[in-house]
């Protein structure tokens, strides 16, 4: 049995970092049992000796308001793990160590404190003695800069030998003043006599129940009865009235004021602060015009970089995909036989495949956008606009996050604390363009405009996401009425990010890409060559697709569209890279580049109105199940009439406007 290393910390500290220096390229990436939040492993090897480690979602503490929240502090809590490695930006000192009194007052003594981005601490001329901060704190501390890699093999000794025992503890635990202490000492004795108290940190438990933790509420209340907690809620209340604010906030107010005590002992700032690069960045970067001007010259870049550097990769791809089909068909004897591989298989995923270099980059470039610390100005520019649109503050990090899946995305929306902003914004989320549909734009606009393909892209990006908003103060006034919630972000210091992590994550998120290339595009592509075959071939009036198609035509035509493209966006709704695959199952990519058979037939309007119509129609059917799995029925239903009236007469505007212009 593996011994267990916990990585926990705060958001933007590193975490990755030196979750991915510890494991390598021995990951794994599932869910956590029960709930959807993703959950990293990874093997460490240390002198022989292996060790399972595992990357706790990042929290701010361990109140348990959010889902990550809960299942660090129950991964905590039930005792799994050997070593709890804490790390710490060593740049933001007082909240970082907020999380690990928190720590300590759980009762757990294993832990290695990691002073991460020391280098960014010099630069800032702070000094901390970290003997000084080893000794008060009562743990080990090992300074690190987890990109260069420096303190990481002295992490990985003192990780080997606290899991040996070899390494004693006596984390210091924060104490309150009078009142609370008093307080804290009552609830403890009421549940001193109950089986809790050999499972759990006694003071900890009483603790949360003074904070009225509603999870260690209903713990507590199995074994003392109704009666005994009303009886303590009492008391809080009467300790309410006297401080003129819930002890959750008292509590943590006196928390920092013992951290400051303690800084003091160890930490040494310069006598003059300099204004340092990352502020006059943020001066441009966060300024409410400004900010917004530079966020979209940005993404523009980001686009161009993607289109510029994978245009020729994916064009080599498709044309190794289209020869390799032609060689193979003619080594198939049996028609049936051969269409099916050719046309069905290789026409139908070759074709979505061929965008992996695309969909990799856009990855590879959020990463570096991401590590860099841009995102986290990205939120704050736009916090102050989606308060306009009834959407809560926090909403733009699942936003962000739905450029690369709106699957995660919807899931993201559990670090909203109230159920209506999350209903709100998980309903909105689908009208960011995911990567699935970015193959479909980049397509598109790469064939019908070549020398605007990112401008063209740009523009849809622009108006889907306008569009997202327009819908959240539409649905936040008539369908989920909610009230504003606070937004807290942190500001990382802007760093250059580690090649090695940027290439490790974009290869991660990639996968899924994929992975839904060998499932559920190959088995969509393998139905789209049946119903276009039978019972004749598409173009002959009765195949299954082509009456499919000529259903909903009345529809498309109102668009500019044909049925080729109403039977294209049917299927897309298995997923959304389907929308190419069945163009090119319809026209067999073996004979023809699918670009060249699709610009004899659409003109550049009907394509632009096309891309559009798919980056706004239904959800994925993988979105439509995240939406149902957080929300319910009522909400999935919601999103997918919504997104279908949005779509319909968006696609009608604008052809029509195309076409008088």
């Amino acid at each position: 049995m593996l011994k267990v290393v916990a990585l926990v910390g705060n958001p933007n500290v590193g975490k990755t970092t030196i979750f991915n220096a510890l494991t390598g390229m021995r990951q794994h990436v599932g869910n956590w049992p029960g709930v959807t939040v993703e959950k990293k492993e990874g093997i460490m090897e240390y002198k022989g000796k292996e060790y399972l480690v595992v990357d706790l979602p990042g929290i701010y503490s361990l109140t348990a308001h959010s889902v990550d929240e809960l299942i660090a502090r129950n991964f905590i809590l039930e005792g799994n793990a050997s070593v709890i490695v804490d790390i710490i930006d060593s740049t933001c000192l007082m909240r970082n160590l907020f999380l690990t009194l928190e720590l300590f007052e759980m009762g757990v003594k294993n832990v290695i404190i990691a002073l991460n981005k020391i280098d960014l601490l010099k630069k800032r001329g702070i000094h901390v003695n970290i003997k000084e901060m080893e000794k008060i704190l009562g743990v080990p501390v090992v300074p690190t800069n987890a990109k260069s890699g420096e303190g990481l093999d002295e992490l990985k000794r003192k990780i080997s030998l606290m899991a040996e025992g070899k390494i004693t503890t006596n984390p210091i635990v924060p104490r309150y003043d009078e009142d609370i202490e008093r307080e804290i000492q009552h609830v403890s004795e009421v549940i001193k006599g109950t089986p809790l108290a050999e499972k759990y940190p006694i003071r900890w438990l009483a603790i949360k129940l003074i904070q009225r933790d509603e999870e260690v509420i209903k713990l507590v209340i199995k074994h003392v009865g109704q009666a005994k907690i009303e009886e303590i809620l009492k008391h809080v209340s009467e300790l309410e009235e006297k401080y003129k604010r819930s002890l959750d906030i008292v509590i943590a107010s006196q928390k920092y004021e013992f951290l400051g005590e303690l800084l003091r002992k160890f930490v040494r700032h310069p006598t003059e602060i300099k204004e340092t690069l990352s502020d006059q960045l943020d001066k441009l970067l966060t300024h409410p015009v400004y900010g917004i001007v530079s966020m979209l010259v940005v993404f523009y870049i980001l686009f161009q970089f993607v289109f510029s550097l994978g245009g020729p990769l994916q064009e080599l791809l498709d044309n190794a995909f289209s020869s390799f089909g032609e060689w193979l068909g003619e080594r198939i004897a049996n028609e049936t036989l051969r269409g099916l591989v050719v046309d069905g298989i290789i026409g139908g995923v070759g074709a979505v495949l061929s965008f992996f270099p695309l969909v990799f980059l856009l990855f590879v470039g959020m990463s570096i956008l991401e590590d860099s610390g841009y995102l986290a100005r990205v939120a704050a520019v736009m916090e102050r606009y989606l308060r306009m649109f009834k959407l809560p503050g926090k909403a733009i990090i699942p936003m962000v996050l739905a450029f690369g899946c709106n699957v995660p995305a919807v899931m993201a929306t559990r670090i909203l604390e109230e159920e209506k902003d999350r209903i709100l914004t998980m309903l909105v989320n689908p009208l960011i363009p995911c990567v699935a549909r970015m193959t479909v734009i980049t397509f598109l606009a790469g064939t019908f405009f070549p020398d605007k393909a990112a401008l063209v892209a740009v523009s849809i990006y622009a108006i889907a996401i306008v569009l997202a908003l327009i819908s959240a103060l539409i649905l936040g006034k008539l369908v989920v009425k909610s009230e504003e919630s606070p937004f807290i972000i942190e500001l990382p210091e802007y760093s250059i990010p580690s090649w090695k992590t940027v290439v490790l994550h974009s290869w991660e998120r990639s996968k899924e890409f994929l992975r839904k290339a060998a499932t559920v595009i190959l088995l969509g592509s393998i139905l789209i060559w049946y119903l276009s075959s039978y019972p004749e071939p598409v173009g002959s009036g009765i195949s299954y697709a082509e009456k499919l198609g000529r259903a909903f035509e009345p529809i498309a035509r109102l668009m500019g569209l044909d049925w080729k493209a109403a039977v294209s966006l049917i299927f897309g709704i298995i997923a959304k890279e389907n929308v190419i695959a069945t163009y090119s199952v319809i026209y067999g990519v073996s004979e023809e580049s699918l670009g060249s058979a699709m610009a004899h037939i659409m003109t550049p309007l009907q394509a632009y109105v096309l891309a559009l119509v798919t980056t706004l129609y239904l959800p994925c059917i993988a979105t439509i199940a995240a939406i149902r799995a957080e929300g319910g029925w009522k909400w999935a239903g919601v999103a997918v009439v919504y997104n279908l009236i949005l779509a319909t007469v968006v696609g009608i505007i604008a052809y029509h406007i195309g076409a008088v212009l």
